[in-house]
């Protein structure tokens, strides 16, 4: 349509920025239940303190001055640029999501040379096909009820002969560093990805320290157990909470050293892990813990639903050229 306007938006002005943020929430939230979304808290912090070498692109549409959508495209050098495109109910199937897509790939062209998108519903894949984006992995969104209570982990079977988990909150205690980095590379290398390109994270241990940092900034509890075997650490689970905004909490990876399957050591991570968030005063106004799942991991979907995990949709990870 020839009245759809795009703009950029300016990360440091605040009254903008968390304009645009309330759009792309509610566009992204719509028809969807139990919706992890940015809180205007923690755009606030997230954009305050940019990442030094991430390149982010801010775009609001507009019709007869009328915000209808909004996109966010962040891409680090040599990755595919990670896009998200949300459209009000109202304004869908009149040419906004093109536009901003358009207006993306201008703005990027130079800069990256491949392009991900997320999307929950089958007309948002459609979407992205006719824009020359392919299916690459498709991924269990699946949500359980907080608190879980002592009764169902009590019953969960996590004693565990020879293999030591420990807990903590926040940055990682410096005799365990070296490990923490070393199983988040494997973690990069393992983690089911099908069609994407796969880009690993490096065993840097200054790298860690740096994402904790900018996880702290933003307000983010990090949640997190090592499991120890034989003297080695085999296994991590990571939980992010934001204390800006509680309400869902964000299960992050879960990893288990191929060599150690089959041994129960998965669920005694989340199970320690589960444990130390509900112990946190900050967690009583949480209630939903969120996970990801690669439809073709079987062992993990098995594992979620032991502990009280439920689907409540898909989502559908695509790529393709910027160009």
């Amino acid at each position: 349509m020839s009245n759809i306007r795009i703009r950029d938006v300016d990360p440091r002005d605040v009254a903008e920025r968390l304009r645009w943020n309330g759009i792309l929430r509610d566009g992204y939230s719509s028809g969807r239940q139990k919706v992890w979304s940015r809180s205007d808290e923690a755009t606030r912090l997230q954009f305050q303190s940019p990442h030094p070498t991430r390149r982010s692109v801010l775009l609001l549409a507009e019709i007869d001055e009328v915000p209808v959508g909004a996109a966010e495209a962040h891409v680090h050098p040599g990755e595919p640029a990670d896009v998200e495109i949300a459209v009000l109910d109202a304004f869908r199937h009149r040419g906004v999501a093109r536009a901003l897509l358009h207006a993306i790939r201008n703005a990027l062209r130079g800069t990256a040379t491949m392009m991900r998108t997320e999307t929950y519903s089958d007309a948002g894949v459609s979407f992205a096909r006719s824009e020359g984006l392919q299916v690459g992995v498709r991924e269990s969104r699946q949500v359980v009820d907080l608190p879980v209570s002592t009764k169902t982990l009590d019953r969960l079977p996590t004693a565990l002969a020879d293999v030591d988990i420990v807990s903590w909150v926040g940055a990682c205690p410096d005799e365990l560093l070296d490990d923490w980095a070393r199983l988040r590379a494997h973690m990069s290398e393992d983690v089911p990805m099908g069609d994407l390109t796969r880009t690993p994270a490096p065993a840097d241990v200054a790298a860690v320290r740096r994402n904790e940092e900018r996880m702290s900034e933003q307000g983010y509890a990090l949640v997190r157990s090592v499991a120890r075997a034989d003297g080695e650490a085999v296994g991590y689970t990571e939980i992010l909470l934001s204390r800006p905004d509680p309400k869902i909490v964000l299960q992050d990876d879960t990893f288990v050293a191929q060599r150690v399957r089959g041994r129960g050591i998965g669920r005694a991570l989340k199970v320690a892990n589960l444990r130390r968030l509900m112990s946190l005063p900050e967690s009583s106004d949480s209630r939903f813990l969120q996970t990801y799942t690669a439809l073709t991991n079987a062992p993990m979907l098995a594992l979620n639903r032991s502990v009280g995990f439920e689907e409540v949709d898909v989502l559908t990870i695509l790529e393709g050229p910027l160009g």
